[in-house]
């Protein structure tokens, strides 16, 4: 059994959520991968969690549950053993395939109350499994301090930003509020602040850009020194253009 077919036996039974690097992969960054990292349905509990983890390993001898070893490696676990296994370490890893298959109980900065959330805003790319969503699998990867993570959530932070660019000239106050509350850089928060048609948007761009400024994030400081720059600017033109051009002759003249 490949990895991939054993992923659908799973997803034959519980609900699949796509995590990791083939997730990043599938969103457009070309990269590689070692294994599988799938979040399969924890509700209601660890003991339904492991039933089709342990289905699959009663049908198929070649594949082997396993868990984190104190040393980093990872050391071999009975079929029974599972669902206790997938609640202290938060996942089981499956060996035996071409390459293995991380299932997690609960991923790194959710809790198992948020599945729903994030199946539901996840897009379906196989029968019971849904690719995360770019803003989830971000969460995912925080507090990793791996670098490949680093370059993963770079990327899925250019895309996300290209997307809100896109939306947030047009789109209504509502729904500017739902995406900047979601998920907010200082580019994208200066972004609703300059481009946004709705002072009602712009605003809420200013309060976040104001709120990671008194944080301590330094992009956020300097991005608002260069829009209040910019508004200053845009106030002398104004200026400029309602004097007559006599007043702007003296003004010259005095300098």
């Amino acid at each position: 059994m490949t990895a991939q077919e054993a992923v659908a036996f799973l997803a034959s039974k519980r609900r699949t959520v796509l995590l990791g690097g083939m997730a990043v992969i599938l969103h457009g960054l070309s990269r590689n991968t070692k294994d599988y990292d799938i979040w399969l349905d924890p509700l209601p509990g660890a003991q339904a969690w492991a039933v089709a983890i342990q289905q699959l390993l009663t049908r198929e001898p070649s594949l082997q549950a396993q868990r984190i070893s104190a040393f980093g490696g990872w050391t071999p676990i009975s079929v029974a053993n599972v669902p206790a296994v997938g609640t202290e370490d938060r996942l089981i890893r499956i060996a035996g395939a071409e390459r293995p298959i991380d299932v997690f109980f609960i991923p790194n900065e959710f809790e198992a109350g948020d599945f729903e959330g994030v199946w539901e805003r996840g897009t379906s790319i196989d029968p019971g499994v849904r690719l995360i969503e770019a803003i989830d699998l971000i969460v995912t990867k925080q507090l990793t301090d791996r670098p490949h993570d680093e370059t993963d959530i770079r990327f899925l932070t250019n895309k996300i930003e290209a997307q809100y660019r896109s939306r947030l000239r047009t789109c209504s106050e509502e729904e500017a509020v739902s995406m900047l509350d979601r998920f907010a850089t200082p580019e994208i928060a200066a972004f609703a602040v300059r481009e946004s048609k709705e002072d009602s948007i712009r605003a809420v761009g200013w309060r976040i850009l104001h709120e990671m400024r008194d944080s301590g994030d330094p992009f956020a400081e300097e991005l608002i020194r260069e829009i209040e720059r910019e508004c200053l600017a845009k106030a002398e033109e104004l200026l400029r253009q309602k004097r007559p051009p006599e007043q702007d002759q003296e003004l010259d003249q005095s300098l």
